[in-house]
């Protein structure tokens, strides 16, 4: 059966995009010296779906992010320049508009009104009121809370983005449905499409036909982060995602994938040329990937739901017993096999583990995140050399090496391995300090008890620049350092 393809009709509406040469079906470097830039670009360029206005992201070489606009009057683009509803304070990220184009839709960490919870970052909304902006003001709590990044808005009102809510699967996709002017409380997608690698930067085609999003998948190219996309079948179920291949992804990593509103190209980022940059190709590709047979899986199985719920619960025991009935369903399914992997150890049943892996090692012994996990299963039985000697090939320097170093980092700590966890730590900042790291590693220790490793990496924290005082007082994880003597000499070093 061939799905609609209403999701690619090309729209009657003319828009100059930035008096580029449109590409064909290999992607191409968008504007460069305007939009790709010397600055990481975080976010695809955001046109109004009358093409007069584009905004996107911008990181300087300090990691604060800006959002950028120009603007198509009398026949020609204006320079970019910073939108007037901008909080210069904070970071502003992922501009998307309505569909309507009368509401532009951002994540921020900027400071919210009196009565909601200060926390991560979350979704803001500001209007279009004529040539100009109104005053944004926090969306819809029952979506966002502050634990939400980017976003896409279908011509229904319906919007998919990511979260950091679950556990023990990084950042997750969610949906929430507009019903009567009203948003529903959001919900989770299934399985198959939320995994173990996380998943980022949604983007949903405006009839909800197909779905593009970030991960770092065990089938990625070289073990990157790539682009994959899902489509709905005749039953209204998301199919196994594809990776969107070599003409979209690269060794580098690929992100912010972003449909045109004329529906003519697609737009993402990807760092093949040393830095974040935009590139751009004819949306055609989707067509392409969606006639593939690969494409026509239809998943009726409906334990992708239930493992996410389980997962979610810490309910470990459920969660293996029902990947252990989906991988009987789905074999090859590599994601999966990781992920049960992942709930073994949480369970301490390590030799499970070894064997589940050792039984498919002839057939993924070079995939990079096979490895790892088999690594991390001697770590937890002891096995330090034989894991040291797994890992020396992927360890080698490279564009995934410092992501491979926080990931080791991170389950031996999750396993009570700590020297073994501080060394991969301390070699993944040798490689590229990150404020945030050192944040999150001082909460992780705080949450244990271990209040020694908690100041010195909050002090290093701050050091490279996360000084934001109001983030450290309400942040729970912290509760355990508050009556500490050394909690107030802190404080002293914030703003």
């Amino acid at each position: 059966m061939m799905l609609a393809q209403c999701s690619l009709e090309k729209q009657k509406i003319e828009i100059n995009y930035l008096n580029q040469k449109p590409p064909g079906m290999e992607a191409k470097l968008f504007a460069p010296g305007i939009i790709s830039t010397d600055f990481y670009e975080h976010s695809a360029p955001a046109f109004s779906p009358d093409g007069t206005i584009v905004l996107w992201t911008a990181l300087d070489s300090n990691y604060k992010a800006s959002l950028k606009e120009m603007e198509f009057k009398d026949g020609k683009w204006s320079d970019p320049h910073i939108p007037s509803f901008a909080d210069t304070t904070a970071d502003d990220y992922y501009p998307s508009f309505s569909p309507d184009g009368k509401k532009l839709y951002f994540s921020s960490r900027r400071k919210v009104p009196a009565g909601y919870p200060q926390r991560n970052m979350r979704i803001w909304e500001v209007d279009r009121l004529g040539d100009s902006w109104g005053q944004p003001v926090p969306f819809d709590t029952l979506v966002s809370n502050g634990s939400e990044a980017a976003h896409s808005i279908t011509k229904n009102g319906t919007m998919y983005f990511s979260s950091f809510l679950i556990a023990h699967t990084d950042w997750s996709i969610r949906k929430s449905e507009k019903t009567n002017g009203h948003y529903s409380e959001s919900t989770l997608l299934p399985f198959n499409i939320n995994s173990a690698g996380g998943e980022d930067g949604p983007f949903i085609a405006p009839d909800e036909s197909f779905l593009i999003f970030e991960s770092m998948r065990p089938e990625g190219i070289d073990g990157s982060v790539d682009l994959y996309i899902t489509f709905k079948n005749k039953n209204n179920q998301w199919s196994v995602p594809l990776n969107m291949g070599s003409k979209i992804n690269s060794a580098s990593g690929e992100r912010f994938p972003r449909l045109s509103p004329d529906g003519k190209y697609l737009f993402f980022g990807s760092s093949r040329s040393g830095i974040n940059d935009i590139y751009w190709i004819d949306a055609a590709i989707i067509d392409e990937l969606r006639n593939n047979a690969t494409t026509q899986v239809i998943i009726e199985n409906p334990l992708g739901e239930q493992i996410l719920s389980a997962l979610d619960k810490e309910n470990f025991e459920g969660a293996s017993n029902l990947l252990k009935q989906w991988l009987n369903f789905h074999p090859d399914h590599l994601d999966a096999m990781l992920i049960y992997s992942n709930v073994l150890r949480k369970l301490n049943r390590f030799s499970d583990a070894e064997e589940l892996l050792t039984s498919k090692i002839s057939h993924w012994s070079k995939n990079p995140s096979f490895v790892l996990e088999m690594a991390v299963v001697k770590f937890g039985m002891n096995k330090n050399q034989e894991a040291e000697k797994l890992l020396a090939p992927i360890l080698i320097e490279g564009v995934q090496q410092w992501t491979r170093y926080k990931q080791l980092a991170i389950s031996t700590f999750e396993m009570g391995k700590f020297n073994i966890s501080d060394d991969y730590f301390e070699k993944t900042m040798a490689i590229e300090s990150d404020q945030n790291e050192y944040y999150n590693r001082a909460c992780a220790y705080a949450l244990i008890g271990n209040k020694d490793k908690a100041f010195a990496l909050l002090n290093s924290a701050i050091e490279k620049g996360f000084n934001t005082k109001t983030e450290y007082e309400v942040d729970g994880d912290l509760t355990t350092l508050r009556h500490d003597v050394r909690w107030n000499e802190l404080l002293k070093k914030l703003k």
